[in-house]
């Protein structure tokens, strides 16, 4: 009966240390998700043209340990590279304060956390690819996603176009920048004034594309 009672005792205490670090993996894991999520949200701020500096410099000042204790996952370390990436491309850099922010994402990128380019695979078109028609068609189909979104519903038309040109100013999809020259050639039809948004898009197209106008 003692034999038995000893097992049960070790087995007890086997069970309480697995339960135990179950648990503390599943917070840790919990913990994580956290963390690539806000990251996510300041990444998603920034493409849209809005300043980060401070969301940016608290996410840097809670996780800083986090990145010393060498705990990253391959896959957590890419996924926060790819978005501190996307994000040192809104930062001003003629303010301080994101200069600052830039150098921060470099020591992370000398401590290994660095971005690396997704590889996305798709198949072909039996046709070698769509016509041009069909990419004109495939834009207007995700331009009217784009305005669906339920951050736009209550937006004035003027508002929508000054976040879609800071959306093209940051963003690598060419969408923007097609999106908003669609918005402005609609409002000059509907009498608005829109000279100011034709010279920020003139911009942006010589910057992005390389077109640029005769003065």
């Amino acid at each position: 009966m003692t034999a038995r009672l000893e097992s049960l005792k070790r087995l007890e205490s086997v069970l309480e240390n697995f339960l135990g670090r179950a648990v503390e993996l599943e917070i840790n894991n919990l913990n994580t998700v956290s963390r690539i999520d806000s990251l996510d949200e300041i990444a998603r701020l920034s493409l849209k043209g809005r300043l980060v500096n401070q969301q940016l410099g608290n996410w840097f000042a809670r996780n800083r340990d986090y990145l010393d204790s060498d705990r990253l996952k391959e896959t957590e370390v890419e996924t926060i590279a790819n978005l501190l990436s996307e994000i040192k491309k809104g930062l001003d850099s003629s303010d301080p304060e994101s200069r600052k922010l830039a150098d921060e994402i470099e020591r992370w990128k000398e401590k290994g956390v660095v971005p690396k380019r997704k590889l996305i695979l798709k198949m072909k078109s039996p046709a070698g690819g769509m016509s041009i028609t069909e990419k004109f068609a495939d834009y207007l189909g995700r331009e009217k996603v784009l305005l669906e979104q339920e951050e736009y519903s209550q937006e004035h038309l003027l508002s929508i176009l000054d976040d879609i040109l800071k959306s093209a100013e940051a963003k690598e999809d060419h969408i923007y920048i097609h999106l908003a020259g669609s918005i402005i050639y609609f409002l000059r039809m509907n009498g608005y004034k829109v000279s100011p948004y034709v010279k920020r898009l003139k911009q942006i197209e010589k910057e992005r594309l390389g077109i640029a106008y005769a003065e």
